[in-house]
């Protein structure tokens, strides 16, 4: 009886000491569709051999990395989960060409040999985005504008998931809300998941506005934390002709003063013709 109890003893010790143990799980919460993604898997044996690693996305296994066999890595096929092996080992799996159905909850699963099996999981959550190619678009301004002229300006961003924050700047300073109006949003026609955004600037121009005859507009687009592009457009002030700086007119003592310099001119002239 003492002596089985001993053996308990070191079969639960020798279970204590070899507990595979997960260190660390890198997974982005966010990437990009046409993007790729390194999923990172550190963990500590601590005396154990490893018996295999393992990737699921939604449940299902999609790679595995079991040193032990005659092909010791190996990934299954599942949409959207696309496995550079060439980039891939024991600790890190490369994904690549991400579309939406790679979003999803991806889970490391590392365990130990025989007999024990000792088994460590964990997991995280990969959102996939839409970004734009190209910043946003500004329509609906002029090259100058007079004092009191409406400016009426819309910034609208390419399709995007989710839809992007939009946010309007002059000479670098934001718009009050009051000269604001949206945003909106527009389903887009080729991704129906997928939206279009705009958000109109409105406001009558005055002179603080301009900044050395200039006014600078710019619309600033945000999908956080992958995407932050800007588009500005400069336009300047437009004076009225009668502000503009008149032609030079003879004034009657101006020309009073030319005839009497001529007649002098006149008179020396005779004198020098008389003498010869």
């Amino acid at each position: 009886m003492y002596g089985i109890t001993i053996l308990i003893i070191l079969l639960v010790k020798q279970d204590i000491v070899r507990s595979v143990r997960l260190v660390e799980l890198r997974v982005p919460t966010h990437e990009r569709e046409g993007g790729s993604a390194l999923l990172g898997c550190q963990y500590d044996l601590e005396g154990d051999t490893l018996y295999a690693v393992k990737w699921y996305k939604d449940g299902k296994e999609f790679f595995k990395y079991a040193p032990r066999i005659q092909t010791p890595m190996k990934h299954f096929k599942l949409p959207g989960v696309h496995v550079n092996e060439s980039r891939s080992s024991t600790t890190v799996v490369a994904l690549e060409n991400l579309t939406r159905e790679s979003a999803g909850l991806y889970a490391c699963e590392v365990s130990g040999e025989a007999p024990s099996f000792m088994t460590a999981r964990s997991e995280k959550y990969i959102t996939v985005h839409l970004i734009p190619d190209t910043g946003p678009k500004l329509t609906g301004l002029k090259d100058k504008y007079f004092l009191d002229d409406l400016v009426v300006s819309n910034c609208t961003t390419a399709p995007s998931t989710p839809e992007a924050h939009l946010k309007w700047l002059i000479n670098d300073r934001p718009v009050l809300k009051r000269f604001l109006r949206g945003p909106w949003y527009r389903v887009s026609a080729d991704r129906p998941d997928a939206i279009e955004t705009t958000l109109q600037l409105r406001f009558t121009v005055t002179p603080s506005d301009f900044v050395d005859g200039a006014m600078k507009l710019t619309c600033q687009s945000t999908i956080a934390p992958l995407y932050q592009q800007e588009t500005t457009s400069t336009h300047y002030i437009d004076l009225p002709l009668s502000l503009e700086t008149p032609s030079p007119v003879s004034s009657p003592s101006t020309d009073h003063a030319i005839k009497t310099n001529w007649s002098i001119l006149t008179v020396l002239l005779s004198v020098l013709f008389l003498r010869i």
